[in-house]
């Protein structure tokens, strides 16, 4: 995963959220966080390799990885689409549009500019001899437009929709006071659990579907796979377009944040579902199975931030305000880390732990150097700037 990235945008810098809205940030910016041991365990995973060469492996990442692509960018965009739906009954449609590609795109640009290709570069000398490497990097460089997209697709996919809700605030004049219908709205709002398994049916099947037609019938070239992300469009425009109902709820979205024992027992049972089944049945099935886990799991994780950040906490506003620098910067140093690691006599499962830890410490330090000077802040956050802080007792 604004997944980007982001939902702090187009907010004018300086201005405080206000309190109900402190934890759906918080969480947008945990899910971007997750990125960070996400991706350590893909790249320790035992016999498989990743991107970047670690040459070793530990005992249950395979399934850690697994485990974190269940929900991540799925509750991201539901997220980034909650947002989306909130600033645009508040603000013209272009001028927030306009906040959002300043937001995304120019961070975008920057990232491929100056991050991407060191991380590439990390990728290649870890895999290859030297001079071997340095012909690859040339050559993927020239070639794949992928190579240089990494971790920065989600933004691509996120500006899709940006513009797509936008037209729709132009389009349909109403839009910054429409609701959801009262009795889908009190219908949702009283059968939590039945709604959530019915709109997972819906989702899964989208995806089960679309994402297998778009294969079969030979979309993905080198230039929509890599570059457009259209399949990665198709798969998350439903969870984008639920987050933007649910902002247009009252009792929907006042009991989806409300925890519930039996949403955590099936998120569990799905889950195991989900990971059980990963290579055993048709990959159409499977993105039916998952979505019953990210749709369970994504209510479980906005409940528990709900009840844990519902007040402004200095601490985590401030890893917060720093998420999407760390989100650009932490898979850059995982690589370079890793690739390191190759030489360091430590055992695997120490290893992962210590470039977990310093990436935390390397991306948020970059961080701090960003958001004193205007011009970076603007190359790799947008222009934001974090919210005061508030005193707490």
């Amino acid at each position: 995963m604004e997944s980007t990235n982001t939902l702090r945008a187009a907010d004018a810098p300086g201005n405080a959220r206000p309190p109900r809205e402190h934890f759906w940030d918080t969480l947008r910016a945990v899910l971007m966080l997750l990125g960070i041991p996400y991706h350590v365990a893909l790249s320790y995973m035992v016999g498989r390799q990743w991107i970047v060469k670690s040459g070793e492996g530990v005992t249950g990442f395979i399934e850690l990885a697994r485990f974190i692509s269940l929900f991540r960018m799925p509750a991201f965009y539901l997220i980034a689409g909650y947002f989306a739906a909130m600033l645009l009954a508040r603000r013209a449609p272009s001028t927030w549009l306009e906040g959002r590609f300043r937001r995304l795109a120019i961070p975008f640009v920057t990232s491929i500019i100056l991050l991407v290709p060191v991380m590439n570069w990390f990728c290649e000398i870890s895999n290859l001899p030297y001079s071997e490497a340095v012909a690859s990097w040339i050559d993927n460089s020239s070639k794949s437009g992928g190579y240089w997209v990494r971790h920065l697709w989600f933004i691509i996919v996120l500006l899709y929709f940006c513009c797509a809700i936008a037209a729709l605030a132009v389009w349909k004049r109403d839009f910054a006071s429409a609701r959801l219908p009262q009795w889908a709205d009190r219908l949702v709002g009283r059968h939590m659990v039945a709604a959530l398994l019915v709109l997972a049916a819906i989702v899964g099947l989208w995806e089960a579907l679309a994402v297998e037609s778009f294969y079969i019938w030979g979309f993905n070239t080198n230039l929509i796979q890599q570059i457009l992300r259209a399949d990665q469009a198709i798969i998350y425009a439903p969870w984008f377009a639920l987050g933007c109902f649910l902002q247009r709820s009252r009792e929907a979205v006042a009991r989806v944040t409300r925890y519930s024992h039996l949403t955590a027992v099936l998120a569990v049972l799905a889950v195991l579902l989900a990971m059980v089944s990963k290579e055993q049945v048709h990959p159409a099935l499977f993105r039916f199975f998952e979505t019953f886990a990210a749709m369970l799991m994504t209510q479980l994780l906005i409940s528990i931030a709900a009840h844990l950040f519902d007040r402004p906490i200095p601490v985590v506003q401030r890893f917060t305000a720093a998420s999407f620098v760390i989100y650009l910067f932490h898979l850059p140093v995982i690589c370079g880390l890793v690739f390191a690691g190759q030489y360091v006599p430590l055992p695997p499962l120490v290893k992962a732990l210590a470039v977990m830890g310093l990436t935390v410490a390397i991306s948020y330090g970059a961080w701090l150097v960003i958001e004193r000077s205007k011009a970076l802040a603007l190359m790799f956050d947008g222009g934001m700037r974090p919210a005061p802080v508030p005193a707490t007792s």
